[in-house]
This record gives structure tokens, C-alpha cells and sequence, in this order.
């Protein structure tokens, strides 16, 4: 036996008891542990039963008073005891939709009193109401027959009922009268015990039957009279709902707390009366359950109209205490495995701490038979080290060369003892940046792989290949082994294939060469791109077909490679099918190479994009597209111009004189019905014109920079009141002010023109119109439409802003009003973006640029059309000469004058109103002239007057007033230009302001 196991024999035996204690400490800390765990379990079960009482409570308690809510509206509906059709009640009742919104609820009911003497009347007006059924009710009667001085007739029920229809609460043998007297008495609600239903009385007994009922008195006036006595007297009827107690329950008890929450329900009044007073009890849904004895109780009082409901929840039995959760569990299953474990590995240990004195002895043993083996080893690595075919080298760290092989010395033209006498400085490149990063990869990770520039002993340079790894030798000491090849030729031919491929990158034309069975085996960088591989990706599966769309592959392999395979080049125009989906046209040339011998080596091709070319004859033709319609939309808009000018002389002849007629005549004359459609007519006919002038641009624009938020107001307002119960308008407005430079009346236009169609699109004007305010990039704000309409295809998209196209059936739409929205937006330097599909709605936004908010309110001097025509005063008989070549108009225009209170000297030209101012400039004290005359404009006159008559004000009235026209009015001093059309609003007020400047 060897000395080391003698030693070993005779060390201290291992302390057997330490494993048996381990064990026990902790077997009592996992006890410990599993008794804290339980009780706070239990503490968690007691806070959780708590919680889930008080929320049924609460929800209890919540849903009672909903179902106590809807007496308030049944009253009111009922109030002053009029008397209420089958329709009525029937809308009153959908509008509510009360079975839907409060489960449980079984019946809602209308009871009329109706005196002894009046029974036949009243059952005779209860079977003829013909207003939900064509037949009425022809079987009506009041039940139980029989006289009786009074009856509370239940007159409507809903849901139908025929054994609660007709019902008298009055009925001697039931004890309905004694309520009902409360609640006329009272005039308040008053509740019932648990009881059934009149229809359920000829059912059998159930607990699910058992239900409620609440009424409350209905009188003449719609308060109840203060006096008790008054109160009985003036009492009309009764109004009631009635709810099964086991379906309220039911909606309020979660469905995972039925078998585990216990509910006991009693009415206090009636066990105080000796009566039926359970009116639910957890048996009823969940059979058999009873309420632990030993468990938690939580208790309250619920008031139900005049009536308490005593309540108790607890626990159903058979609901445990909290056991162990699975948490705590497993820390005590791994507290006692981990005490098992510990006591096993201390045992281990014990037993390990003897052997390892073996294994040392063991290991000595085997160190010394691996240093044998170290030996055999060197002597082998000597061998093949002078017998490599590649130069090698042993080097220390510090650069010295141990030694090199034979391949080695004809490598560098010099013996083995001249590299070692040159070492690393003489054979490394100094200049070489190379060196350092490897000598560093190699003392980090021992194994070093790179180039570097070497120098032979005659002092030339070549490029090498190195790999260097680091071991320790026999003697102990680092050092390194060193692998060097000649890769001058290989360096220089892989230069030249760079500097190729360099010049084929840089195309930007999809350059490629396949094998001659079509495998691709080089593509450019520009080719990568299009084909979205990378530039490393391999391309070793790709083949022509990778490269084009099926067409062009057909065209590629049936026709570009036999013709070049024939005649050693094709050209064509073709597609190549990029990674994202698009096919870029090309124009493609296929080349055949072949070796010495006629063979085909490769095929190489050349694709030049021409998207560009083709997206350039697009370009032209979209031009020409555009060119095209806005030649026809100045076409639409000079003859919009021009019918609106005369059309709004004959409006304002009808507007005027309609209103002369309408003031002569009495206010309830026959006439003036027609007379008022005559005018509405003709206002509808206006607004038109508007729309056309608005359109075609024609009518000037009073731009000012303002917040655009608060312009959308004044036309939501109005929507509303307009719009059906079924379609539903959001606004949504960022808080940040935006402020753009836009005609207020015109923009409040383009959003009315666009919730029209918006609202025209809901299908059966059902759905959601939202319109919104917000900035859509850091300088342009957005005013949305948006709708869950139809949608539009994209035929209809691409001509919803032409003038007069209309998807609408004929006479209900003008085509008008998209086309004046694009006016608008067009002219405020704005411009419209449509996102619309089939199915899907749309969505119309107003892109407008941003301006800097004014420093305060813009003021605008300028003459121009009034918006607002208030109450003018009334002429002081000043003379006022009128010049007008249409007579009609003219005439017209000298009656509302002349209503006014001036005197008129009308004449029917220019060139009149010119020889009667020179005649006496002071006989008039104003002049007012139609803008288009033959002879001379009303701008000439306008100047002329101010020469003849300096300080006489001209006002100036046109069919139509653009912007050039208020310019020159404004240059001239006119005092205004009023649009023919208002005349008969802003006329008189116009005329006082320019008489009013001119007293000034």
C-alpha cells in the first residue's frame, strides 16, 4: 500500500451527525414558513369575501334604483291624464328600450281610473284606438266584470300581455286596492311585497315567479297636490314596472360567484305583517345551495320605494377556508427538498473530503505521464515542421526566430541562420499598418489570421498570407508557430477582378453573366438593389427567371438566348421584376462568349433602366391632361360669370317686387302663402348663383388671417338642428390656435357643401360624420371630413370636382358642390387630398397654409358687398339719382328707394346720369349706377362724377363684383358696390352709410 492512503487511513473519522442535523433545522424552517403562508391565506379569503360583498351590494343597490328611475318618465309621459293612444306608448316604450337596458324587468304599465258611470264610454274608446292596430281592440272589457263604483283599469302593458291588459286594480277579491290607495294617497312610489304577477296566478308555484311591483300616482297636474285629500281627488291613474327578483339578482351576481356567494333577501314590512317575505334566496339560481354557518356575513338594509329589504351575503357551504395556494405549497415541497438536498450533500461531502487525498496521489501520476506524452509530441510537430511545403516559423514573442524550416529559407533567399539573425524587424515591413493589430489578436486570443508586407534578405517586398497560434514549448516558455504564403499573384489578379467589378457597380444599368444552363453567377450593385438582394447575399440558386416577370422570362429563354447563342448578341426592350412588387422597363442586350474551341463558356447581359423615359411621356401627357381641363374649367367659369350677371338682374326684379307685393298686401291675405314659396324659390335660386360665382371664382374674396377652429362653429350648429336622429356629428379641434388667411363665409361653405355629401353617403343617413381641426405638418393646417359611408371607387374619385357631375338621381343634385369646394380651396392657396374605397368611407381634408396670428383685428376699409343688412333709418326725402339701362330693374330699384323714403330721378344710361349731374351738381345727394352699361360704365361714371361734382358719393351696383372691380371703385373714392341680388336686404342701409360719410 503507498504512504499517501497509510496517511489517509489514519485521519479523523467523518462527523456522521452533522447530515441528521442539517436535515432537522431545516425541516423546521419549512414549517414554520407553511403556518405564516396559511395565515395569510386565510386573512387574503376573508379581504376578498368582503370586497366581492360590497361591489354586489353596490351593484344591487345601483341596479334596483335604475329600475325605480323609470317611474319618473312613465309619470311624466302619463301626466295630466290625457288620454294615450296604442302608438304613443309603443314609441315611448321603443324609445326607451327597457327590457333591453334593465334585465329583469317583466312588465311597465299605464293604469287609467275610470268612474263607475263612464265604464261603457271608456271601453268604447278603448276598442276603437286603431293607431297600432288596424282592428283595435274588439274583445277589450274591464276585468273582473262587474259594477263598481270606481276602476283602476290597466289601459297599456308592455311587453303585450292579454291577462294584464284590461285588468282592474280594483278587484274585490285581490288585495291590489289597498296599494294603489297608498300610492294615490302618498303621491309618492310605493312597492309591493314579494308576490306574483296577475298572468302567473294560473301558473304553478315557482321561486322564479316571485317578483315586485312599484307604482306611483298620476295626476292632472304634473306635481302632485300637496293636500292628501286633493291628492285622492285629483288622482288620474297609476303608472307601475314590475321586476322578478331572481332575474335582478341574477344580472348582478357575477356568474363565477353563483355557487360561491350566498344572498338571503327578506321584505321587513311584510314579516312585520305576517306575510311572504322572502324575496330571494341563493336556492333559487344555484338548487340546494345554503350559506356556510361558520362563514363571513355582511349585512345592509336596501331601500325600495317606500319599502327596506333586508339583505345578507355570506358564504355558500361547501366554500373552504383559503387552503395552501400553489405558492406555498411549492415552498414548502422545495424547503423540505431542499433540506433533503442539504442533508444529502453534507453526507456527500463527508464522504468526498476522504477520497481526495486519493485523487491528488492519483493525479501526480497522470501529470507526469502527460509530460511523456508532451515530448513524443514535440519530436513529431519537429518532423512535419521541416517537412511543410509552406514557409514556417518559430518566433518568441519578442521577435526573435527560434528557427524556420526549408520552405522558409527559399521563401526569404537566406539561410536559417540568417532569419534568425534578422528576426522579426528585418522581415516585417516597418511601414506596414498591419502588424499591430495582429500582434494584438494574438496575444488577446492566441490565433492570429491576416496579410502583411514582408521583405526577402536581398531587401524586395511581397504580399503574404500569416497564420500565427501560440502554444507553450517543452521548456515552458510562449511561443509562437508561423504559417507564411506568397499571395503576390493571387493579390494582383484579385486587384484586377476588383477594379472590374468596381467599374460595373458603379453603372447604374443591371449588369449580370450566367453559366451557359442560365445559373446566375455575378450581379452588379445595381442589379442587387433592384432584386433587393445584398451585397454579400449568395446568388448561387438564381436564374434568369429570378430576374424578370413571367412574360419576359418566356421572352428571355425562347428568344434573347438562341438569337445571341446564334448570332453572339440580341437586344430588346424587356422588364425586370424588382423585389418590392414593380417591374422596371428596360432595354436589354444578351452576349454568348465562347472559349477557343466555339464553346459556350457564359452569358452576360446589360439592362439600362427606362422608367425614367417612360415616366417623362406620363409626365408630358399628364400636362396635357391638366392643360386640358383647366382650359375647360376657365371655359365653364367665363360662362358661369356671365349667365350669373344677367340671372342676378332678374333675381333682384322678382326679390324686389316680391317684397313690395308681400308688404301690400294683409299678413294673412290668401296670396301670400304662394307669394312665400315664389321667394323661397327664388332665394334657393340666389344661393345657386352664389355657388356659380363661387365656382367660377367670379366673386371676390374678403380674405383675413383668423383662426380657422372657431369658423367651423356657426355651420356645425346649424347641421345639427338639421340632421336625422340616426346620424351622429363629432367635432374634434386641437387645442392649438391655427391661423390661416381665408374668406370666413367661404370656408363655412366648403364645410357645409362637404357634411352634405357626407351625410347623403351614409347609407339610410345611418352612421358617424366627424369633422376635424388639426395641423398636418409643421406648415399647413387640415380641416377632415370624415364618414362610414359607401366610399367611392376610383372612377367616381377622379371626377367628383368636375363642374355639374353628380352621382345623385336626376333633380336632386346640382353637381355643383364639390366644384365650388375646389374652387374655394383653390383660390385660398389651399388644395384638397380625398381618401376614399368602396366599403370603407371617406375621408375629405382641406390642407391650408399657415399664417403668423395678426397683432390685432384686421380692419377693412375697403368698399365691398355688406354681409349684414341691419335695420337702416329711414331717408329724410333726399334726391337720389339712379342710373340703370334695364328698366325693370330700374323701376324695381326706385320703388325700394322710394319705400325708404328719397326721392329718385332714374334715367337709363351713363351718359344721362352724366348730362343731369353737370346740368345741377348739387340737385342730387347721391348717385347710384349699374356697374355694365352701354356708352359709359359705371366706373366712368363714377369718374366723371367726381369732376363734375367733387364730394357727390357714387355707389356702383353689377350682376356680379370681383375683385378687379373693388379695386377700382376703391381708387376712385366710390362709396360701395353692391351685388344686384341684395338689393332688397342692404340696399337702404348702403345708401344711408354713403349719405351718413358724406354728411360727415
Amino acid at each position: 500500500m503507498p504512504a499517501d492512503a497509510t496517511v489517509d487511513l489514519e485521519s479523523p473519522p467523518p462527523r456522521r451527525w452533522l447530515a441528521p442535523a442539517v436535515l432537522v433545522a431545516g425541516l423546521a424552517l419549512t414549517a414554520a414558513f407553511a403556518a405564516w403562508s396559511w395565515q395569510r391565506e386565510n386573512r387574503e379569503h376573508l379581504a376578498r369575501f368582503e370586497r366581492r360583498a360590497e361591489r354586489f351590494s353596490q351593484a344591487l343597490v345601483n341596479r334596483v334604483q335604475s329600475y325605480v328611475d323609470t317611474l319618473p318618465g312613465l309619470r311624466a309621459f302619463d301626466a295630466g291624464g290625457g288620454a294615450i293612444d296604442d302608438a304613443a306608448f309603443a314609441r315611448y316604450v321603443q324609445a326607451l328600450s327597457l327590457q333591453r337596458r334593465f334585465p329583469g324587468l317583466a312588465l311597465s304599465f299605464i293604469a287609467d281610473r275610470v268612474d263607475g258611470q263612464d265604464r261603457m264610454r271608456y271601453v268604447t274608446v278603448v276598442r276603437e284606438d286603431r293607431s297600432l292596430r288596424a282592428e283595435g281592440h274588439p274583445d277589450f272589457d274591464i276585468r273582473p266584470p262587474g259594477a263598481r263604483p270606481e276602476h283602476m283599469v290597466i289601459r297599456h302593458v308592455h311587453p303585450v300581455d292579454d291577462a294584464t291588459f284590461g285588468y282592474d286594480l280594483f278587484d274585490p277579491d285581490q288585495r291590489y286596492r289597498e296599494e294603489v290607495d297608498a300610492a294615490l294617497r302618498s303621491g309618492d312610489y310605493v312597492a309591493t311585497g314579494p308576490l306574483r304577477l296577475a298572468r302567473d296566478r294560473a301558473s304553478p308555484m315557482a321561486p322564479a315567479l316571485t317578483s315586485v311591483v312599484i307604482r306611483a300616482a298620476t295626476y292632472r297636474d304634473a306635481l302632485p297636490p300637496a293636500d292628501e285629500a286633493e291628492r285622492l281627488h285629483s288622482a288620474a291613474g297609476v303608472v307601475g314596472i314590475a321586476f322578478r327578483t331572481a332575474e335582478l339578482l341574477r344580472s348582478v351576481i357575477p356568474p363565477e360567484q353563483l355557487h360561491w356567494l350566498h344572498v338571503r333577501i327578506t321584505d321587513t314590512q311584510s314579516a312585520q305583517q305576517g306575510r311572504t317575505a322572502l324575496v330571494f334566496d341563493s336556492a333559487w339560481l344555484a338548487p340546494g345551495a345554503r350559506r356556510a354557518a361558520d362563514g363571513p356575513l355582511h349585512s345592509l338594509r336596501l331601500p325600495v320605494a317606500d319599502r327596506q329589504w333586508e339583505v345578507e351575503i355570506g358564504l355558500q357551504e361547501g366554500v373552504t377556508r383559503a387552503p395552501l395556494d400553489n405558492a406555498s405549497l411549492m415552498a414548502l415541497l422545495l424547503g423540505t427538498l431542499l433540506s433533503v438536498t442539504l442533508a444529502a450533500m453534507t453526507h456527500t461531502l463527508v464522504r468526498a473530503n476522504a477520497a481526495a487525498a486519493q485523487k491528488v496521489r492519483e493525479a501526480t501520476g497522470q501529470l507526469r505521464a502527460e509530460k511523456r506524452a508532451v515530448e513524443l509530441s514535440e519530436q513529431r510537430f519537429r518532423m512535419l515542421f521541416e517537412h511543410s511545403m509552406d514557409a514556417a516559423l518559430r518566433t518568441r514573442p519578442d521577435g526573435s526566430i527560434l528557427a524556420a524550416n526549408a520552405a522558409a529559407c527559399e521563401l526569404f533567399r537566406a539561410s536559417e541562420a540568417q532569419i534568425r539573425q534578422l528576426g522579426r524587424a528585418g522581415l516585417v515591413d516597418p511601414e506596414d499598418p498591419r502588424l499591430a493589430p495582429l500582434l494584438a489578436e494574438r496575444d488577446r486570443s492566441g490565433r492570429a489570421r491576416g496579410q502583411l508586407r514582408l521583405r526577402r534578405a536581398d531587401g524586395s517586398l511581397f504580399e503574404a498570407e500569416l497564420s500565427s497560434s501560440q502554444y507553450v514549448d517543452a521548456d515552458g516558455r510562449i511561443t509562437n508557430s508561423l504559417i507564411v504564403r506568397d499571395v503576390t499573384e493571387r493579390e494582383r489578379a484579385a486587384a484586377q477582378q476588383a477594379e472590374l467589378t468596381a467599374i460595373l457597380d458603379a453603372t447604374p444599368d443591371f449588369v449580370a453573366s450566367a453559366d451557359p444552363s442560365g445559373r446566375i453567377t455575378f450581379l452588379n450593385r445595381a442589379a442587387r438593389r433592384m432584386l433587393g438582394l445584398a451585397s454579400d447575399a449568395d446568388i448561387g440558386g438564381y436564374s434568369f427567371a429570378h430576374c424578370h416577370p413571367a412574360w419576359a422570362t418566356r421572352t428571355v429563354l425562347e428568344v434573347g438566348v438562341p438569337e445571341a447563342t446564334r448570332h453572339g448578341v440580341w437586344a430588346g426592350q424587356l422588364a425586370i421584376a424588382c423585389a418590392d412588387g414593380r417591374e422596371i422597363p428596360v432595354s436589354q442586350v444578351i452576349v454568348c462568349h465562347r472559349d477557343a474551341n466555339g464553346r459556350v463558356t457564359r452569358l452576360s447581359t446589360i439592362a439600362r433602366d427606362l422608367s425614367e423615359i417612360h415616366a417623362a411621356q406620363a409626365h408630358q401627357r399628364t400636362l396635357e391632361s391638366r392643360l386640358q381641363d383647366a382650359q375647360k374649367m376657365e371655359s365653364i367659369g367665363t360662362l358661369a360669370g356671365g349667365v350669373a350677371h344677367d340671372f342676378n338682374n332678374v333675381l333682384a326684379v322678382i326679390l324686389g317686387n316680391l317684397a313690395i307685393a308681400r308688404e301690400d298686401l294683409d299678413a294673412d291675405h290668401a296670396v301670400q302663402t304662394p307669394l312665400a314659396l315664389v321667394q323661397q324659390a327664388a332665394m334657393r335660386a340666389r344661393t345657386l348663383v352664389q355657388q356659380i360665382l363661387a365656382f367660377s371664382r367670379r366673386l371676390p374674396q374678403q380674405r383675413t388671417v383668423q383662426p380657422l377652429a372657431p369658423l367651423i362653429d356657426e355651420p356645425l350648429s346649424l347641421l345639427r338642428s338639421t340632421l336625422p336622429a340616426s346620424a351622429r356629428l363629432e367635432r374634434s379641434v386641437d387645442d392649438e390656435p391655427l391661423y390661416v388667411e381665408v374668406d370666413a363665409h367661404q370656408i363655412q361653405q366648403v364645410l357645409l357643401n362637404l357634411c352634405t355629401n357626407a351625410l347623403q353617403a351614409l347609407p339610410e343617413q345611418a352612421g358617424l360624420i366627424r369633422v376635424e381641426v388639426a395641423r398636418a405638418d409643421a406648415g399647413t393646417a387640415r380641416l377632415s371630413v370624415v364618414d362610414d359611408g359607401t366610399g367611392m371607387d376610383a372612377a367616381t374619385r377622379s371626377r367628383i370636382f368636375e363642374p355639374f357631375f353628380t352621382t345623385k338621381p336626376v333633380g336632386q343634385g346640382t353637381g355643383l358642390g364639390m366644384a365650388v369646394v375646389h374652387g374655394i380651396v383653390t383660390a385660398s392657396d389651399g388644395r384638397l387630398v380625398v381618401d376614399s374605397a368602396p366599403g370603407r368611407g371617406t375621408r375629405i381634408d382641406v390642407l391650408l397654409p399657415l399664417r403668423k396670428a395678426p397683432a390685432e383685428a384686421p380692419h377693412d376699409t375697403a368698399p365691398g358687398p355688406l354681409e349684414h343688412a341691419g335695420q337702416a333709418a329711414a331717408g329724410c326725402g333726399e334726391c337720389i339719382l339712379l342710373a340703370d339701362d334695364d328698366e325693370v330693374v330700374g323701376l324695381t330699384t326706385e320703388a325700394l328707394l322710394q319705400r325708404a323714403g328719397y326721392r329718385v330721378t332714374r334715367v337709363g344710361s351713363g351718359l344721362a346720369a352724366i348730362e343731369t349731374v353737370r346740368e345741377d351738381p348739387r340737385a342730387h345727394a347721391l348717385v347710384i349706377t349699374d356697374y355694365n352699361m352701354p356708352g359709359l360704365s359705371g366706373l366712368a361714371v363714377a369718374e366723371q362724377v367726381a369732376a363734375l361734382a367733387p364730394g357727390l358719393p357714387v355707389l356702383i351696383t353689377s350682376g356680379y363684383v370681383t375683385e378687379e372691380l373693388l379695386e377700382r371703385s376703391r381708387a376712385l373714392g366710390v362709396r360701395g358696390v353692391l351685388l344686384k341680388e341684395h338689393s332688397l336686404e342692404r340696399l337702404a342701409a348702403l345708401v344711408r352709410e354713403a349719405l351718413a360719410g358724406q354728411a360727415a
